[in-house]
């Protein structure tokens, strides 16, 4: 959990994030020092979201009972839904003035929906938002988005995607994303996505944001404390 121990009252804690890894859900390590301080080439993003906010982000990986990776199968059942709702039931408790975001990154983008709209009734007005960051078409579920319009007051979603995203391609999704609030990223250094693209998820690709990781999550960030989207990218 980012930034906790500098945390001298709980009750000034306005905003607590909620972060859904990818791939198999496995959590790297963060790293002491420097905030721009390179883990295989990517910048650890969690620590600085959390100053951005001036709160906290907690990120859910593997389950103990799940220790070889959690399939998207498992991340739209009941289970998944239980872990991280004790997760939000500790958070909740602890920071009682925080409003809760869901961020889901790649397949955690899956978790996200289906968790918020699972949740969405108990949180209440604590459900803050829904952040899809890097995501497929999946996590656009229609019972699952239904389900976030459906709360009084309606929980938005902000999408936010690569143009040149090979692993998960925005074009997937680009229909289903201008009905949310939407933060694109662009970069003409990068090879342009078709059909016949090799798909690159891993560090400095488009999927990662590709050196553009600070301005995407200062975006998010201030998108969380405001509701404004960025100018330009």
């Amino acid at each position: 959990m980012a930034t906790e121990s500098s945390i001298a009252d709980r009750n000034a804690v306005k905003n607590v994030v909620v972060m859904l890894p990818g791939g198999a859900g496995a959590v790297a390590p963060p790293v002491k020092g420097e905030l721009d301080q390179i883990v295989g080439n990517r910048i650890v993003m969690r620590g600085y979201l959390a100053e951005q906010l001036v709160g906290v982000v907690a990120v859910v990986g593997l389950p103990s009972d799940q220790n070889d990776g959690i399939s998207i199968d498992w991340r739209e059942g009941p289970e998944h839904v239980k872990d991280v709702g004790a997760v939000i039931d500790v958070l909740t408790k602890q920071y009682p003035a925080a409003k809760v975001t869901v961020l889901g990154y790649s397949n955690g983008a899956v978790s996200a929906t289906h968790i918020g709209a699972a949740l969405g009734a108990k949180l209440g007005t604590k459900l803050q938002a829904v952040v899809l960051m890097s995501a497929a078409s999946d996590a656009f579920r229609s019972e699952w988005i239904g389900a976030l319009e459906a709360l009084k007051p309606k929980v938005p979603v902000l999408v936010v995607h690569h143009k040149r995203d090979s692993c998960l391609p925005y074009a997937d999704i680009e229909d289903l994303a201008r009905w949310h609030a939407l933060i694109t990223v662009d970069d003409p250094n990068l090879p342009r996505v078709n059909r016949n693209s090799r798909r690159d998820c891993g560090p400095g690709s488009g999927h990662q944001f590709a050196g553009k990781e600070k301005w995407v999550y200062q975006a998010v960030a201030d998108w969380i404390k405001t509701g404004k989207l960025p100018a330009t990218n």
